[in-house]
């Protein structure tokens, strides 16, 4: 599935993949902006989790609950650690909106309520000054559950010199369901966001048997962190405008006109700048096809330069001038974009000093 473009401000190439046809994928990062936009004096950061049982009741239930759910008794545990340690990670890899400090800090909260009240704002500020940070991100609620299922089907088994033969199998589902809650607070101590988020996957085995399925899934502590990275991943996002990854095509081969041909090995090679000289040469193709792909390949250049102007340009002469329909759609998305590089400007005061 195709990540949505709206979001997207081009940083730079970082492979080639060429595909079956008349096309090459360039492979790039983009900065999405984030969807909440945090205080500007708000530059250093560290991570905590308010997620700990305060008292024997709250444990007991925990216990149960890993028992009926077949958990186990560290699951939660380990997937608390792993989501408060991955906001941390995500932002400190994937954006540079802030610093992160290393410390991931415990501070005192419960698991049965979703979302307590706030933190006071004064001992939000006490825990900020011993940690020199400017604000902190709190998972401050936690809740998963897992479920495992099971099925029949048929596999066809294929021998040589044999007919075929239909074999048994049972298919082993586990689903882990995972809900969790964020507050960031910001200098002042008051929260400056709160996010409820929910997310689940699946993993799947087979066997003759099904405790044979069931020894082929991977155990439930792996299975939630890893959840729990993504989840966590996501909420990084949320607050902070990250990297990720993009995918454009361009046209290497249209009609055997001698200056696509051309310009398709030095793609090949990664020669942007010669093979854009090549599109230039067959953008004055009287061949109106030809036209609008060298135009389509020349919007992509300057994209990858992070020249949007003059990718909009491009565009705009192979949709409107020679009719490629999609150069339409290209259009529009560069033209979201750079609205969108307006919003992430705004949300990375100060970044070209950290």
């Amino acid at each position: 599935m195709k990540t949505p473009l709206l979001r997207f401000t081009s940083v730079g190439l970082l492979a080639l993949g060429l595909l079956a046809g008349c096309t090459t994928t360039v492979h790039m990062q983009s900065l999405a902006p984030a969807a909440v936009t945090m205080p500007s004096n708000m530059q250093r950061i560290a991570t905590a989790s308010r997620v700990l049982p305060e008292s024997g009741r709250d444990k007991f239930f925990d216990v149960l609950e890993g028992i009926f759910t077949s958990e186990g008794l560290q699951v939660d545990r380990a997937g608390t650690e792993t989501c408060a340690l991955s906001v941390g990670e995500a932002l400190m890899r994937n954006s540079p909106r802030f610093r992160v400090t290393p410390a991931n800090l415990q501070l005192v909260g419960r698991t049965r309520e979703f979302f307590l009240p706030p933190l006071a704002p004064g001992y939000v500020r006490q825990v900020c000054a011993e940690t020199q940070v400017d604000g902190l991100v709190v998972l401050e609620a936690f809740d998963s559950d897992m479920q495992v299922t099971q099925r029949q089907e048929e596999r066809v088994i294929k021998e040589k010199d044999k007919p075929d033969r239909k074999v048994a199998v049972t298919v082993a589902m586990m689903e882990m369901r995972l809900v969790t809650g964020f507050r960031t607070y910001g200098p002042d101590g008051t929260v400056v966001d709160q996010a409820k988020q929910e997310d689940r996957m699946h993993w799947t085995s087979e066997g003759p048997t099904y405790q044979d399925a069931l020894r082929q899934l991977p155990p439930p502590a792996d299975c939630i962190r890893e959840l729990a990275t993504r989840i966590g991943d996501q909420y990084a996002r949320r607050i902070a405008p990250s990297y990720v990854n993009l995918a454009r095509e361009v046209y290497t081969s249209t009609r055997k006109d001698a200056y696509m041909q051309q310009a398709k090995q030095m793609v090949n090679a990664t020669d942007w700048t010669q093979a854009a000289g090549a599109w230039q040469k067959a953008a004055q193709s009287s061949d109106s096809k030809v036209a609008g792909r060298a135009y389509y390949n020349l919007a992509v250049f300057e994209e990858l330069n992070n020249r949007l102007p003059e990718a909009i340009e491009y565009a705009r002469k192979a949709a409107y001038t020679h009719q490629l329909r999609a150069a339409n759609g290209y259009l529009r998305e560069l033209q979201q974009r750079q609205q969108a590089e307006l919003v992430a400007a705004e949300q990375l005061p100060g970044a070209s000093a950290d």
